[in-house]
């Protein structure tokens, strides 16, 4: 006998109450009020400095005095950071510390459910979901949605298992799934459910979604283009416009050019985010690229949580695979950067960021572009070239277009001359929290516009 069980799309994990747990919010949260206590920092400042004079002698004295008034600014500029990151102070710490853990959703849940062009071939769709068991699951699709005549793709859990591994170095406990829906007919729609049965025969699966396959025929395609968006309420409606775009078949894939959910390195944000989304990313591909709010720990849980072109789905992200046959468009395997297309337009999603907040093309990614790609692109066949990463070139704000104290213009300089011998027709950006657009720009000069008589 199976039963057929229906999840919630989200679910309230159960929080971590281990006394290690507890005692560290504890003492950080009294922490947290002492450091950003003015008067309780002057106190402490103060009792140093009595300190001092008790101890030593005069010139003793001055530099315990000077050292004292240094290390009482610490503490206060630390808070004053985790602050900004818009985290849970004490439990954001703790899980940081590995005081505390995190869980990605309750144990009956199945959710996190998005879609993406994981494979050149548009016969293969790529699915991605999370769980707290690191049971296996798999994906059923059909062109019916009662499932009739589906086809069941099992997941490797051993790349869960990896996952959950690297993920304790923040707290995060929780298995991620990633499959591929295969031989899908063009032009249709297709309904599909995660989920699994157990040993017992009992079956939970997610609630049935749909996507709509690319249509070769179609006039046009169209793109939902959004960049930092985050998990609070800044995003609701655009979230809720999207969603709405989505429902009435208006667009057909999203291109998220970093910054995705601000976690800022507390992982439960993620996992708020990812199911944020997941009215629009379950029904049509989320495409992604790297921003500075994913740096944390490497950049792991942004390599861990998406399936695009190149990532090896049944295989740890964190373990080299540069020796296997790849396609040339698959990139570096780890999500930072890749190539696709999408009917008559192909993107170059590149990776702007380093692990230490600073802007950067890496020459590897440079050559990748230029010697596997952009030789082989065929622009007959797409004739729309895009590239798309976080950081823009150029801004109205050009102090933080690209912040680097070295080289203020260090993305222009690395790839503006790829980008302007290839021809390359639209440069997608974001960082910069205003909305930007430009005539054709090439080393600060408008080069070859003319648009409604204006040269």
């Amino acid at each position: 006998l199976i039963t057929l069980v229906v999840l919630a799309k989200a679910s309230t994990p159960v929080p971590d109450t281990s006394p290690e747990c507890l005692s560290c919010q504890q003492q950080v949260e009294q922490l947290d009020l002492t450091w950003t206590n003015t008067t309780a920092v002057a106190e402490v400042l103060e009792s140093l400095e009595a300190q001092c004079k008790d101890k030593y002698k005069l010139v003793k004295r001055e530099i315990c005095d000077k050292v004292a008034e240094v290390l009482v600014q610490i503490p206060p500029q630390i808070f004053s950071a985790l602050g900004s990151l818009a985290w849970d102070i004490p439990a954001g710490t703790c899980a940081t510390m590995r005081k505390c853990t995190v869980n990605c959703c309750s144990a009956d849940s199945i959710e996190q459910v998005h879609l993406s062009l994981a494979a050149q071939d548009r016969s293969k769709m790529g699915v991605t979901w999370v769980t707290l068991s690191n049971t296996a699951t798999e994906v059923e699709y059909s062109t019916d949605p009662d499932f009739a005549d589906g086809t069941s793709t099992s997941v490797n859990t051993n790349f869960a298992t990896g996952n959950i591994n690297t993920y304790k170095s923040a707290g995060w406990i929780g298995t991620i799934h990633k499959a591929m829906m295969e031989g899908l007919k063009p032009n249709t729609r297709y309904y599909y459910r995660v989920g699994g049965s157990d040993d017992n025969g009992v079956a939970s699966w997610s609630e049935v979604f749909n996507f709509k396959t690319f249509n070769p025929d179609a006039e046009s395609v169209r793109y939902g283009v959004v960049a930092d968006m985050g998990y609070g309420t800044n995003s609701d409606n655009t979230i809720k416009q999207l969603a709405q775009l989505v429902k009435d078949d208006e667009i057909d894939v999203i291109v998220h050019s970093g910054d995705i959910g601000y976690a800022d390195g507390y992982e439960a944000h993620w996992d708020t985010f990812l199911n944020k989304v997941q009215p629009i990313a379950a029904y049509v591909p989320y495409m992604v690229t790297p921003g500075n709010h994913e740096f944390w720990y490497n950049f792991a849980a942004y390599k861990a949580r998406f399936f695009m072109p190149g990532n090896d789905m049944n295989a740890d992200p964190f373990v080299s695979k540069r020796n296997k046959l790849r396609h040339p468009f698959e990139g570096d395997d780890e999500n930072m950067y890749f190539a696709w297309s999408y009917g008559s337009t192909f993107f170059m999603s590149m990776n702007s960021e380093t692990n230490l907040d600073l802007p950067d093309f890496h020459n590897t990614m440079i050559s990748y572009y230029k010697n596997n790609v952009l030789n082989i692109v065929d622009r007959n066949e797409t004739p729309f070239l895009i590239a798309n990463f976080h950081r823009p070139l150029y801004c109205t704000q050009s102090s933080q277009c690209t912040r680097n104290d070295d080289q203020p213009n260090r993305l222009t300089v690395q790839g503006e001359e790829l980008f302007y011998q290839n021809k390359v027709d639209i440069v997608l950006s974001g960082h910069i929290h205003d909305y930007e657009r430009t005539f054709p720009v090439y080393k600060n000069a408008m080069v070859n516009a003319t648009v409604d008589g204006y040269t």
